[in-house]
């Protein structure tokens, strides 16, 4: 009976460290997937720690691994929020582990992976292809800033553009302070031709605690 009650006090513990390991949960504030534990060496990343179960003050994190580096960490409310980076560029091993403050024991150990983030692009509201048909431009609303074929995605936002085409044997400019896709653009879209050829140029996009930075030509045609 005694071997017994043992037995369930390690099933019940066991059970308990698994539930309060669940509920905390690690990711970068600037990766689009929450699920995935990528850094990106030449941006910025902001690892926030979250749990349901356990306030944030009762944890501690730790870089594990030479190569995963991190700043103090910021708690507020009940979320710890601190920056990380590896170094060297690309890390073999980037692990972080979660304390419990009081017993000392590694409640989570999240293993960090490295991908670079590419430079921001131009898109067209959500217009993934070079040669988009006229109803597809004609419902795109604002000129964004993303990067393709990347998690990253920290806030860049654009500020200004010029808008180029030639219709009717004319040379059109239309210059745009801010990001909106203008009456006059949409103007100039529903009435070329088929094979009209149309860029974005002159693209200037920022974000918060960054300078304006310019986009590479956004280049299409009316399919």
């Amino acid at each position: 009976m005694r071997y017994f009650l043992v037995l369930i006090l390690l099933i019940t513990g066991s059970v308990a460290i698994q539930a309060q390991t669940d509920t905390i949960r690690v990711w970068n504030k600037w990766c689009a997937n929450a699920d995935t534990p990528l850094l990106f060496p030449t941006a910025n990343n902001i690892i926030l720690v979250h749990s349901k179960g356990i306030k944030a003050s009762s944890l501690v994190v730790k870089s594990l691994d030479n190569a995963l580096k991190i700043a103090n960490p910021e708690y507020k409310g009940d979320t710890i929020s601190f920056m990380a980076m590896p170094y060297p560029k690309y890390g073999k091993r980037m692990r972080l582990a979660i304390s419990s403050k009081d017993s000392k024991k590694v409640l989570k150990t999240v293993n960090f992976g490295a991908e670079e983030a590419p430079v921001p692009v131009a898109i067209l509201g959500n217009l993934a292809s070079g040669q988009p048909t006229r109803k597809q431009m004609l419902a795109q609303s604002s000129l964004k800033a993303g990067f393709r074929n990347s998690l990253y995605c920290y806030p860049y936002r654009i500020k200004q553009f010029t808008f180029k085409a030639r219709v009717g044997g004319k040379d059109i400019t239309i210059p745009v302070k801010g990001n909106m896709i203008t009456n006059e653009i949409t103007n100039i879209l529903s009435i070329a031709a088929e094979g009209t050829f149309v860029e974005f140029t002159d693209i200037k996009a920022a974000c918060y605690e960054c300078e304006p930075r310019v986009l590479p030509d956004l280049k299409m045609w009316i399919k």
